[in-house]
């Protein structure tokens, strides 16, 4: 294998109390993060995937699949990592134990949130190669190993990157069992038949799942900030979509509470701009919501969809 420049720690997402502990034994979980690289850093691949087969199944033998979760714009690494609990929380509480990597990149760059999302933006697309490469060693390493790809927001972005770049790779020669794009902050002409990323979803992918939500807040900003039509607030034009895209209104799963994290702070997802008044007004509730300063999980936002549709491929 080659060379790729990334961090990875095998460990448990940041600890948060959870209301279905005793319920379901956690899946585990570990983060690949791409934050801080210097140029002088480079971690051999195969060392990577090895501690990670060792992290989810043990003597070096392959899990039969792997859910990798990338996050959304504007994370830090500590936010990152509640998202990635938070997901395995919700995840467990369908009770689907998956191993569960999340993807930990540069989203939050500035305090301005402007610049931020414009620096996020380029950061999404260069973190595409990153990812990709990881997952070609992780399938070269597990060749019956499905992988699932997840993600929020502006991860989508870094999806978008990461297939056009094993589309474009001679030395991929698998699919990804599965993509599902939650909140999808990008444009949906992106996805059209016979552009790069509907060519790689096409060629690339099983199984590409959109769940979308008219009512999301959150990117009703996006809208009128980029002057597109979100994928993840309109889903797919009609017609133009690869044979293999799904789309699903998910605005019903997200119940009408302001703060997912439970942190006390609204701002983050646009709830200060956008008061939430019914189901779908929060752009942070796909993966689930907490407790408001307790941390357990109240309520699985869309993931039950995801679950669902994996057991349906």
């Amino acid at each position: 294998m080659g060379y790729l420049s990334l961090t990875i720690s095998i460990q448990l997402a940041l600890a948060h109390p959870n209301d279905i502990s005793e319920r379901a034994t956690l899946s585990p979980v570990s983060v690949v993060s791409t934050r801080n690289l210097t140029g002088d850093l480079k971690l051999n691949t195969e060392e990577l995937i090895n501690k990670t087969v060792d992290k989810f199944g043990g003597n070096g033998s392959c899990p039969p699949e792997i859910a990798i979760y990338i996050h959304s714009f504007n994370r830090d690494e500590s936010e990152a990592g509640e998202e990635f609990n938070r997901i395995q929380s919700s995840l467990n509480y369908n009770n689907f134990i998956i191993p569960l990597i999340g993807f930990s990149w540069d989203s939050k760059t500035d305090p301005n949130i402007t610049k931020s999302w414009q620096e996020a933006k380029i950061n999404a697309e260069n973190n595409g190669p990153k990812l990709a490469n990881f997952t070609m060693g992780l399938k070269e390493e597990c060749q019956n190993t499905d992988i699932r790809l997840i993600a929020h927001s502006l991860g989508a972005a870094v999806i978008d990157s990461t297939l056009v770049r094993l589309d474009n790779n001679s030395n991929w020669n698998s699919k990804i069992a599965s993509v599902h794009l939650i909140g999808a902050a990008i444009n949906n002409q992106l996805i059209a038949k016979n552009t790069p990323f509907g060519n790689a979803i096409e060629n690339v992918v099983d199984k590409f799942y959109n769940l979308y939500n008219p009512k999301d807040d959150g990117l009703e900003v996006n809208q009128l900030i980029e002057n597109h039509d979100p994928l993840g607030l309109v889903g797919a034009a009609k017609g133009t979509a690869p044979l293999n895209y799904n789309d699903t209104n998910v605005a019903y799963e997200i119940p009408p509470f302001s703060d997912a994290d439970g942190d006390g702070n609204v701002e983050e997802c646009f709830e200060k701009n956008n008061s939430v008044l019914s189901r779908g007004d929060n752009h942070c509730g796909y993966i689930g919501f907490r407790q408001p300063f307790a941390g357990s999980l109240i309520d699985d936002g869309a993931m039950n969809v995801v679950v669902r549709d994996w057991i349906k491929s």
